[in-house]
């Protein structure tokens, strides 16, 4: 329940503090693994991105001494590795989004769990512990604003991710309600990532810095560095200045349920506002024939879709772009693609797809959300098809489950590891309990990984 004694901040804060002693229901544990397995899957399908390269390639540079692993091979400090595999994870845009907040949470956070669990030498458990911390307490300042957020031209995720990580690492520090109060507020005031960067490596590298300063902000008020502890009041000083025509506040801290299990993942490798709209596409079945006979396509979205991915012109200049425009995503669907990462790489200048998408027109319906889109086909001989989308795949109510979750994992490890995909992806499940050995797999994902890029 809601407890009107004490501030918002505040509230977040005691349950940070708390975290050691919570036990956690077996759907939050399991959900928390299933963001993990997602987690590894797209870092490890990621792997030649070269904005990850470039930036682990930087921080080799800076000669960081520890023992967390980086994905993309050898150790370094906590800060450096959650830095390196933060940005890897959303390098292909596959990572999983809490939608409510717009926020693509478990990249930086589960980069900053692993980084920061290894470097103390902490349990699996304590790193599942931390991971769900900082979802619920980010979850409790991002709810309901993500839209609002990203329509002024912020990334939650650069945002909201901090906020995560720095719980995280409160969580494994074990640190004292002051503490953690003043690390809340020095994450909170790095808070950054502009909308103008998507389609570019800035998008990806938002999350790492999320995940490296997060840990930062727990770092420092774990050695009495002082920073703001009222910044999480509805309207109040974060709310203000991201929101300032105060059309949308941050809602009083109720920690009565629990919000990781609104968390959704993508089946498709790009931007989740284009997900329902690919969901039709995907739905249309449409034979050669009928893909010449085309004439129009009217997409209907909502606002966001539009605004962020809708009002794209002309052949993505590169992959990156042409994961955040909805006319191309909905023709490479129409095509019978996956839409999975390699598509974007393998037919960025098939001619088809490029007719199909200049056939697309976006257009924003009242009715339609973050996860929903209606699709009209309309064909030179006179025929429509009309699919409509109410909930799409990944998202609550039309959940991808552990089998779905194994295709599209297998699909991004197999590659790296050929037949132990399967072994790895059972003991990700089990990360934490007895069969788990999680963190001992993902440093032999991570020799792999150094292996096939050498």
């Amino acid at each position: 329940m809601i407890d009107e004694r004490i501030s918002n901040s505040d509230s977040i804060a005691r349950f940070v503090c708390g975290a050691a002693q919570r036990t956690l229901p077996d759907e939050v544990l399991d959900m928390a693994r299933l963001c993990l397995v997602d987690w590894v899957g797209v870092c490890t399908g990621a792997q030649r991105e070269s904005a990850a390269m470039i930036v682990r390639s930087v921080t080799q540079s800076w000669a960081g001494n520890g023992r967390s692993t980086m994905l993309l091979g050898g150790q370094t400090s906590a800060p450096l590795a959650a830095l390196c595999n933060g940005t890897l994870a959303h390098c292909l845009d596959f990572d999983d989004t809490y939608v409510s907040g717009n926020t693509h949470t478990s990249g930086p956070l589960w980069a900053t769990a692993l980084a920061l669990g290894e470097e103390m030498n902490a349990s699996e458990t304590a790193m599942l512990t931390a991971f769900v911390t900082g979802f619920e307490a980010a979850a409790r300042v991002s709810q309901g604003l993500g839209e609002a957020v990203t329509a002024r031209g912020f990334h939650a995720t650069g945002v909201f991710g901090r906020i995560a990580a720095a719980a995280a690492a409160c969580a494994l520090f074990r640190l004292d309600f002051a503490s953690t109060r003043s690390a809340l507020g020095v994450a909170a005031t790095q808070a950054s990532g502009l909308v103008g960067s998507f389609g570019t490596m800035a998008k990806p590298f938002h999350a790492g810095k999320a995940a490296m300063d997060g840990i930062l902000a727990a770092q420092l008020a774990a050695s009495g560095f002082a920073g703001a502890t009222d910044l999480f009041e509805p309207g109040g000083k974060l709310n203000r200045p991201l929101i300032q025509d105060g059309s949308a506040q941050i809602v009083p801290a109720d920690f009565s349920g629990w919000e990781i299990l609104n968390n959704s993942f993508k089946p498709y490798a790009a931007c989740h506002l284009t997900h329902p709209s690919i969901d039709a596409a995907r739905r249309s079945g449409l034979t050669p024939e009928d893909l010449a006979g085309i004439r129009a396509v009217r997409a209907t979205v909502g606002s966001l879709a539009e605004q962020v991915t809708g009002r794209c012109s002309g052949p993505p200049a590169t992959p990156l772009v042409g994961k955040f425009d909805l006319k191309y995503c909905v023709a490479l669907a129409l095509h019978g693609y996956a839409v999975s990462a390699a598509d974007f790489d393998q037919v960025v200048d098939d001619p088809g797809v490029h007719q199909t998408a200049a056939k697309v027109q976006v257009e924003v319906g009242d009715h339609y959300t973050f996860s929903s889109a209606a699709l009209r086909v309309e064909f030179a001989d006179g025929r429509a098809l009309e699919i409509d989308v109410p909930v799409a795949k990944g998202h609550p109510g039309n959940p991808m489950s552990w089998s779905d979750m194994r295709n599209k994992f297998t699909a991004l490890v197999e590659p790296t590891v050929q037949a132990r995909a399967g072994e790895v992806f059972e003991c990700l499940r089990h990360f934490g309990g007895a069969r788990g050995h999680g963190v001992a797999m993902i440093r032999y994902l991570s020799g792999a990984i150094q292996a096939r890029l050498s």
